[in-house]
Parts: C-alpha cells; sequence; structure tokens
C-alpha cells in the first residue's frame, strides 16, 4: 500500500515537472525567436531610414537645381555647370538601387530598376517629374516605415500574450501540488501575468514599469529558480526592447554622417518653438551656417574629405551650443542652429564665437582653399525683430546668409530690411 501510495506520488510529482520544464522551454524557445524577429525587423527599419534619407537629401538637391535652372539671369557656363551637378546627383539617385537592403524582385526594387543616369541635358520640366517620382518614393517609405514599427508593435503583444498565456498554464497545471509546495512561487506569478496583461494594454508606455516590477518580485522572501528564471527574461526582454526603441528614436531623428539632429526634427522643433515664443512674447533666434567655397574642397580632394570637414564642423557646433539649443544639418554643406528662448544680439555673439572657431581650426588641406583657411559664414535672424512666422525666420536668415557670402564670407551677418531691397522680386521678404 505504501509502495503504491510511493509510486502514485512519484507519478503525479513526475507530471508537474514535465509540465514545467516544456512550458519553461517553450518561454526560454519563444523568447529567442522574438529578440530576432525584433532584431531583424529593426535592422529592416533602420535600413529604409538610411534609404529615406538619401532620396531626401537627393530631392533636396534636384529641386534646388530645377529652381536655378528657372533663373534667366544664368550664364552659359553656369547653366553648364548645374546640368553636370544634375548628372552626378541623378547617377547617384539611380544607384540606390544598389543597397542591400533592397530586394531585386520587390516593388520598390522594380521601381529603381526602371530609372536610369541622366547623360543628357535637362529641362525643367523633366526635373519636376523627377522631383514627383522622388516625393512618391519618400511617401512611400515613409509608409513602409510605419507599417514596420507597427509589426514591431504587434509582434510585442503577440508576445505577451503568448507569454501571459504560458504563464497562467504553468500556474493551473501545478494545481494542488503547486499550491502546496510553491506557495512562494504561485502568488508572484500571478502579480507578473497581471503585469503583463496591463503592459498589454499600455504598451509602450508601461515596459520600463513592468521590468522595475519583475525586478523586484526577484527581491522578494525566498524566491524559487523558476520564479528567477521568468520573471529575469521578463525584465529583460523588457529593457532590451526599450533600448532598441531609444536607439531606434536617434536613428530617426538623427543625421547619419553628421550625428546633428536632421532636417525632420529641426522643422518639428522649429514650428514648436516659434508658436511657443509666440504665444509667450519670448523670442527666439536662429543661424543658418555655410561652409564656404566646400564645392572647391571636394573637387580638389574628394568627398572622403568633405565629409571629414562636415563631421569636425558638426562636433564644433555641437560643443559650443547650449543644451537647450537645436543643432541640425539642413542639407549638405548648410547647417541650421536653432536658440529657443534666445534674443537677436545673443544669438549674434554665439555665431560670431562659433564663426571665429572654425576659422582659426586647422583642417587638413585648407591652404588649397581661396583665403588659405578652411571658413564659415553665417546669417542670424529672430523673432520678433525679423520674422513673424517659422517660414519668415528660415527666410531672413537664409538672406542674412548669402548677403554674407557676398560681402566676403567668413563672417557673421544679421539680417535687416535692407536685403529685401536687394533680392529679385520673387525673393522679396
Amino acid at each position: 500500500m505504501k509502495q503504491e501510495y510511493e509510486t502514485s506520488g512519484r507519478g503525479l510529482l513526475r507530471l508537474p515537472i514535465i509540465t514545467g520544464i516544456a512550458a519553461l522551454l517553450l518561454a526560454f524557445g519563444g523568447t529567442a525567436w522574438f529578440g530576432a524577429y525584433q532584431t531583424e525587423h529593426i535592422r529592416a527599419i533602420s535600413l529604409k531610414q538610411d534609404l529615406r534619407m538619401k532620396l531626401v537629401e537627393c530631392r533636396t538637391t534636384v529641386a534646388s537645381i530645377e529652381q536655378q535652372l528657372g533663373s534667366e539671369q544664368l550664364s552659359l557656363a553656369q547653366r553648364e555647370e548645374i546640368q553636370s551637378r544634375l548628372r552626378i546627383e541623378c547617377a547617384r539617385f539611380a544607384d540606390v538601387k544598389k543597397n542591400s537592403g533592397i530586394k531585386p524582385e520587390s516593388e520598390l526594387g522594380e521601381w529603381l530598376m526602371k530609372r536610369k543616369p541622366i547623360t543628357s541635358i535637362v529641362n525643367r520640366e523633366t526635373l519636376q517629374l523627377i522631383v514627383v517620382d522622388l516625393d512618391e518614393m519618400i511617401a512611400a517609405m515613409t509608409s513602409q516605415i510605419a507599417e514596420e514599427n507597427d509589426m514591431v508593435g504587434l509582434s510585442l503583444i503577440y508576445y505577451l500574450v503568448f507569454i501571459t498565456i504560458l504563464l497562467l498554464f504553468i500556474v493551473l497545471a501545478g494545481g494542488r501540488l503547486l499550491a502546496s509546495n510553491y506557495r512562494h512561487s504561485i502568488i508572484p506569478l500571478h502579480q507578473l501575468a497581471q503585469r503583463l496583461m496591463q503592459l498589454n494594454r499600455d504598451l509602450p508606455e508601461s515596459l520600463h514599469d513592468t521590468a522595475e516590477a519583475a525586478e523586484d518580485m526577484l527581491t522578494g522572501p525566498n524566491p524559487s529558480a523558476e520564479m528567477r528564471s521568468v520573471t529575469s527574461s521578463v525584465a529583460s526582454l523588457c529593457h532590451d526592447i526599450e533600448a532598441k526603441n531609444k536607439k531606434l528614436d536617434e536613428i530617426y531623428i538623427r543625421d547619419e554622417k553628421t550625428g546633428l539632429y536632421n532636417y525632420r526634427h529641426f522643422k518639428e522643433h522649429l514650428i514648436i518653438d516659434v508658436e511657443r515664443a509666440k504665444r509667450f512674447g519670448a523670442s527666439i533666434a536662429l543661424a543658418m551656417i555655410d561652409i564656404d567655397y566646400f564645392k572647391m574642397y571636394n573637387d580638389l580632394h574628394g568627398h572622403i574629405e568633405g565629409d571629414k570637414v562636415l563631421v569636425r564642423i558638426a562636433e564644433i557646433i555641437h560643443q559650443e551650443c547650449r543644451a537647450t539649443d537645436i543643432p541640425s544639418r539642413f542639407g549638405g554643406e548648410e547647417f541650421a542652429l536653432l536658440f529657443p528662448k534666445t534674443d537677436r544680439q545673443t544669438a549674434l555673439e554665439i555665431a560670431e564665437r562659433l564663426q571665429s572657431i572654425i576659422s582659426a581650426e586647422p583642417f587638413e588641406h585648407e591652404h588649397t582653399q581661396p583665403e588659405g583657411q578652411l571658413t564659415v559664414s553665417i546669417g542670424v535672424a529672430a523673432l520678433p525683430d525679423d520674422a513673424t512666422d517659422w517660414y519668415s525666420l528660415v527666410n531672413n536668415a537664409d538672406k542674412a546668409l548669402y548677403k554674407a557670402k557676398s560681402l566676403g564670407r567668413n563672417r557673421v551677418l544679421g539680417f535687416t530690411r535692407e536685403f529685401c531691397q536687394e533680392q529679385p522680386p520673387d525673393r522679396q521678404c
């Protein structure tokens, strides 16, 4: 009788042990699969972000060339130079199809295969069609990135549902034996399941809270090995997802080459900060920075050396600006520095200090520049002194920059209304 009881007891004990081991293996397998799945999707999003940024840069350049071709004051040599720049830019656009992250058989790959480098003279109408194509391409890439982000969030929900169901199954499978022998594990597991269900509802705001709650459970009285394993996995997963989300956010708002904020992030801050300044009667200033004779430097020493200059100047801008400022790469060799809650005079002082530091910086090959050194020109405008909205703020700072370059470069110039009279009729203030 005793032997039968022991045999029956072993059988009853063996079932929950086997069930528990199988459930833990499922949990670990599911976590590993989910981690690999998330990594692959985040990598795909990063590649598409890189491609989108290249398309945006290409679109900006082509649109700029299209506007320049519309000027009737261009000489034949200037038109030939513009056509040369256009051929180079369009060749780079056609070369996007070589991106390793794009499958040739995909819709995107087929679209790019139809685009060929331009070798003949191009008129404005063709350029406008190219800009329309690029706009469609950028919109499609934005939509794909949004879909990928949705897939990442949806997969997280599926995984959390899977973990929740698995934990509930472990609780129920143990039955009376687990309730009597592992009471100190069942209650924390139930609490963790509740927290996971809350995470499923509040995603993604509660990721950090869930990780902390899981780690707090490990500090309780005598947690079991199973409890340690499951809660550590959940806490680690939450921390990993949170870190990857932060990295993805950085990729989305940073310029890949210089590390400064990109144009999209700059424009968002510009619009918001200008509206805030107008509402509270505060000042806001903007400095537009352009590297003098940068095309000449690139032509003489190549784009790799030119990129080194861009990176170093970006580092100086970042080092010299304040914590509240927004240093951004506006496009090409042009940078934008937004000064929230800053008046015109303070912005000019910061810009002059920045111009002086860059002028004194020993850049490689700078002796080949016209003045024997590599310099920048800076135009400054402020609201409400020089502008009434974000568009006029950018436009007037750009006018000041244009005037600084026309006066000999390597200088800082604040916007004045006199600049408006010097502009062509289509660019009046």
